[in-house]
């Protein structure tokens, strides 16, 4: 389980972060076939997701080479505290792989982008 990546962003501002996956040598694992997913909730235990992001939406996926994920999007939810994860899928469906995970403070912003 990766350590806690605690934020802040502006309301609006575009989140741009990557995300790499190794084992615990070092060595590149082919992830075809898996899929990233991102989330926000007001609480990790809340039933509704406030933002949901996957290949197409803001996430780039690079899964052979050197296996990478790629955030860029804009944060488009109101000002206040989230939590939040990024994890990939296996294709099989069974179990995940979480790369990052933490909370998220949004301030709020007058500028809109």
């Amino acid at each position: 389980t990766p350590e806690a990546l605690n934020l802040t962003l502006r309301q609006y501002q575009e989140w741009n972060i990557a995300f790499e996956y190794t084992d615990s040598s070092g060595n590149v694992i082919d992830l075809t076939g898996y899929t990233p997913e991102l989330q926000f909730r007001t609480s990790a235990l809340a039933k509704t997701t406030v933002l949901s992001l996957t290949v197409g939406s803001g996430i780039t996926f690079v899964p052979h080479a050197n296996p990478q994920v790629t955030i860029s999007a804009d944060i488009e939810v109101a000002p206040g505290k989230y939590e939040w994860d990024l994890r990939l899928l296996p294709p099989s469906g069974n179990g995940s792989i979480y790369l990052g995970s933490g909370t998220m403070t949004i301030e709020a912003a007058v500028s809109r982008v």
